[in-house]
């Protein structure tokens, strides 16, 4: 069990375990199998890869330490944000014009993919695409996210800018200074969407094994050999889409992610006094404070909050302390109510908020850096990697830009992530005023 076993209740999982769709059956990989291409993870990367390499007429066998969802596509927020944490203007500083308006609107498209999925296969993961509010609790903040809105808005893209009023209508809380509402973006019960890409992956051909975690990986005459406790899988083409749960399978992509912790709370279902004064539109929504917060309701009425958690391997009681003691800043009649349900998991940063899709080795790939949003960039980017498995050069997709991720000064990481965390914090309590 991972480090975050000890946090979750009533499971590992926390609330999404106890909600979601019934699990679909996986076997343990138990023998020896020959397949083309072959993938290391379960979560919404490799299922998506493993689905579209399948529509494609390939039977890809994937491989997944625990069951489809375990890692963070079962933990997370559920929000499907549209878009990169980069605004266009900065990409197109970063790669050019012509690079960076299509890596946006590669970004763009992302929750477009997810639900179009969702719809296709019939996915029943509680999916509302009704906007995504991002919160600015400061001016400096505010001002930053109206420059976002504008750009997006001067290419077509469906946001709106919200002041004050507006939002506290749609929060319940009058804690933000405004926003911007981002109507291609929304929400699913994330563990039931893995689930159900997981089916729609094996219906479409694929073959997926549970409990089968991948303890060695070697190259054998022109092929990858993936071996497990009770069997191997060798293949032509692989896929690492393991994310911040790689482990040591090869080394070096360690150096090119950071993982940190990310913590959620959850109520029971709200009392009827307090369910339309508690985030009333329903919207899930996300603020750039120092604890990188994020909330939302499920459909049984339950309030969840996040935020980010340690940058150590330790679990860190205290910062479910912290963010319950957030929500209630946001929300004072929540003081009386309990958040029964707690779990964590980790997620991967790169050092400049950008995902990558590299080919490490001849046939060896991987896709990592979901840095937050996860449930549409890693569906997408899952696509993309089954392109590139195909056969697609790496020059014709749309993330041909972003070349191998490498922290600077790796062994430093730490020490120094924590240094940048305290100085962002001390900057944004100044920025309140």
């Amino acid at each position: 069990m991972n480090e975050f076993s000890q946090a979750a209740k009533p499971s590992p999982f926390g609330l999404w375990n106890e909600t979601a769709a019934p699990r679909p059956g996986v076997a343990e990989l138990q023998d020896d199998f020959t397949a083309e291409t072959a993938i290391i993870g379960g979560g919404f990367c490799g299922l998506s890869a493993a689905l579209h390499l399948a529509e494609g007429g390939t039977q890809p066998l994937l491989v997944e330490a625990e069951e489809p969802g375990f890692g963070a596509s079962g933990r997370n927020g559920g929000q499907v944000i549209a878009g990169l944490k980069l605004d266009p203007g900065e990409m197109i500083a970063r790669f050019g014009r012509e690079r960076g308006e299509a890596l946006h609107r590669f970004s763009a498209g992302t929750a477009d993919l997810v639900f179009s999925l969702i719809e296709r296969f019939q996915i029943q993961c509680e999916a509302h695409r009704d906007g995504w509010i991002q919160a600015a609790y400061a001016p400096k903040v505010l001002a930053a996210i109206r420059r976002r809105a504008d750009e997006l808005m001067a290419r077509g893209e469906n946001v709106e800018l919200l002041d004050e009023i507006r939002m506290a209508k749609l929060t319940g809380t009058d804690f933000y200074r405004g926003g911007m509402l981002d109507r291609r973006s929304g929400m699913v019960q994330p563990f039931s969407y893995a689930r159900g890409l997981a089916r729609a992956a094996t219906a479409s051909g694929a073959m997926l094994f549970g409990n089968s975690r991948v303890t060695r990986l070697v190259r054998e005459k022109g092929h990858w050999r993936l071996e497990t406790a009770k069997g191997s899988v060798t293949a032509k083409e692989v896929l690492l889409a393991t994310n911040a749960y790689l482990g040591d399978l090869h080394p070096g992509l360690r150096t090119a992610m950071i993982p940190v912790a990310s913590y959620q709370l959850a109520t029971d279902p709200l009392p009827a006094d307090l369910d339309q004064s508690i985030l009333p539109s329903r919207l899930p929504v996300s603020d750039l404070m120092q604890l990188g917060v994020y909330f939302r309701r499920d459909d049984e009425g339950r309030f969840i909050i996040g935020g980010r958690g340690s940058f150590t391997e330790r679990e860190r009681p205290d910062l479910f302390d912290r963010i319950r003691q957030h929500a209630r800043k946001l929300f004072p009649a929540l003081g009386a109510i309990d958040f029964p349900i707690r779990w964590g998991g980790k997620l991967a940063l790169t050092f400049d908020h950008l995902p990558r899709l590299v080919t490490l080795e001849p046939g060896l790939h991987a896709a990592y850096g979901c840095n937050g949003r996860g449930v549409a960039l890693q569906t997408l980017m899952g696509k993309l990697a089954a392109e590139r498995m195909r056969g697609v050069r790496h020059d014709d997709l749309p993330i041909a830009t972003l070349p191998p991720a490498r922290y600077p000064f790796y062994s430093l990481r730490l020490p120094a992530m924590i240094l940048i965390s305290n100085l962002r914090s001390l900057r944004r309590i100044f920025a309140r005023d």
